[in-house]
């Protein structure tokens, strides 16, 4: 009985997984990260973000050159003797205070870059509504495994971005 049961269960999930499939007429894929790269809206976000945080790139690799060079004049016994406990610990604290600063950097880079970048996927997710509604799309997939390329309409929605922000 059981058994029975099960099996009914079983197929008229299958029957309704299959007329589902079958209903789909229009499908659609996006690759995110190719958006992210090629729209006009994200390579704006890019210079912007690399503009802001370029000053404090120029100082970590400041702060680096200089530690090199510290390392550098211990290693080849430039450093008096008497000096040489004082400019290791010195070197120390630095490589120290590059590692922190160059914590920091990522942090406040990453947060700004999200931060920049969620309002370019909130415009982007409108305007692959608006295009699934205009061009009657049943289904449209955001980053898979595969997709065969025949589904792939990524170039439409970067152009579609594109043409928003002229």
């Amino acid at each position: 009985m059981l058994k029975k049961i099960v099996i009914t269960f079983a197929a008229t999930l299958l029957s309704c997984t299959l007329a589902w499939a079958e209903s789909i007429q229009k499908l659609g894929f996006i690759d995110t990260s190719r958006v992210y790269q090629q729209s006009v809206q994200a390579q704006s976000i890019q210079k912007e973000l690399d503009k802001e945080f370029a000053p404090r790139q120029k100082k970590l690799q400041a702060m680096q050159a200089e530690g090199l060079k510290l390392k550098e004049a211990i290693e080849s016994g430039k450093v008096p003797a008497a000096e040489r406990e004082a400019k290791i610990k010195l070197m120390l604290q630095m490589d120290q205070q590059y590692k922190d600063a160059a914590v920091e950097l990522a942090e406040d880079y990453n947060l700004r870059r999200n931060e920049e970048f969620a309002s370019l996927q909130q415009n982007a997710n409108k305007v692959i509504i608006d295009m699934a509604r205009k061009e009657g799309y049943d289904l449209i997939i955001q980053d898979a495994i595969f997709v065969n390329s025949k589904f792939d309409i990524t170039d439409a929605v970067i152009k579609a971005l594109n043409a928003q922000k002229q």
